[in-house]
């Protein structure tokens, strides 16, 4: 009975490759402990990090950073598309004579009489039931629902792309981490941290759209909320024009005159497409350039602008794929024609 109540309660035998506590006392682990790592795998990660590196290839983080710009540029392509039926749509409301913008949802019938009342639309006044069902709102019900399908088919594309943008933010890192490392194996001297490089790019990205979302929750005022905005702006160029110095000044072949001379002309336009993008995204657009949509030509005019967002999104996009394997290509370059060292972080 003793045995059989030894092998009950005994460690499953599932378990039993997760920890080795004779063979190794670090090896201690629980199921948490096996998901979230243990003493080992930290000091394992701890010299990793400070182990002699050498030049790495940047061509898989390209190509992943390559397929998915290239899939941006294709969203981009579909709500340029979307966004100039939209304004179609809603001219061709102008010329029917409606002046005031639509609900986009029929669950608060309210919303809907009194647009039919602005708009004098038949004799949908009431909830009268008898009016409804003798097709006294079908007019307004219709402007409602085109309204509706209008502002989803954008949405959808505009959340697909946000998150495309998110995933791209780690093959991203990966890039212009093992970038501003190599320059370091290319005989490039600087003091700067590759990781703090790119932890101070995340957080001020962070920063940037946190100022977007929270500005006009702080200040209604126009030139105060945007002043928020413009700082956090400031900060992020500032970071990747410190980034973008290093990487240039240790892949370029011949060390250059001035800074300015330092940036490739395919920099300087990414650079333009970069500003561009910071001020008319539709994160921009919908909370400082169309902020107050209150009738139908605001409406139109906040088409437009989402139509030029779209038109940025695409140049930015495509302009970030050559810029990425320009700086691919210098450091290939450089590593063929003067090779690298091997650089200890220790040292």
């Amino acid at each position: 009975m003793s045995k059989e109540k030894q092998k009950k309660f005994a460690k499953p035998k599932s378990f039993s490759n997760y920890s080795d506590s004779k063979s190794d006392p670090l090896q201690k682990t629980s199921l948490l402990s096996k998901i979230f790592g243990n003493q080992k795998k930290l000091d394992d990660a701890r010299k990793t990090f400070f182990t002699a590196y050498k030049f790495e290839s940047n061509i898989k983080p390209l190509r992943i950073i390559t397929l998915l710009l290239l899939f941006s540029v294709i969203l981009g392509i579909g709500m340029f598309y979307i966004e100039r039926n939209n304004e179609r749509e809603y001219k061709n409301w102008k010329y029917q004579g409606i002046s005031s913008i639509p609900p986009s949802n029929i669950s608060n019938f309210d919303e809907v009489i009194e647009f039919s009342k602005i708009e004098k639309l038949s004799e949908c006044d009431s909830w009268d039931p008898n009016k409804i069902l003798e097709g006294k709102c079908d007019k307004s019900i219709s402007y409602v629902k085109q309204m509706n399908e209008t502002q989803s088919r954008s949405q959808i594309l505009y959340i697909i792309q946000f998150l495309v943008m998110f995933i791209l933010f780690f093959p991203l890192g990966t890039f212009f981490h093992r970038s501003l490392r190599n320059i370091k194996t290319l005989r490039y001297q600087t003091s700067t941290s590759p990781e703090k490089s790119i932890v101070w790019i995340y957080f001020s990205v962070f920063l940037y759209f946190l100022a977007i979302f929270t500005s006009k929750f702080i200040s209604k005022d126009f030139n105060i909320s945007f002043s928020i905005v413009s700082l956090a702006f400031i900060f992020l160029t500032y970071r990747l024009y410190k980034s973008f110095s290093e990487i240039y000044q240790g892949s370029l072949l011949e060390k250059s005159s001035s800074l300015l001379s330092t940036f490739t002309i395919k920099f300087k336009i990414w650079f333009i497409s970069y500003l561009s993008i910071l001020i008319f995204n539709p994160s921009m657009i919908t909370r400082f350039w169309a902020y107050e949509t209150k009738d139908i030509d605001d409406l139109i005019n906040a088409t437009k602008f989402m139509n030029y967002s779209s038109i940025v999104i695409i140049i930015f996009c495509f302009i970030s794929i050559v810029l990425v394997a320009e700086i691919y290509k210098l450091q290939e370059i450089k590593n063929i024609k003067f090779g690298s060292i091997t650089v200890d972080p220790l040292e």
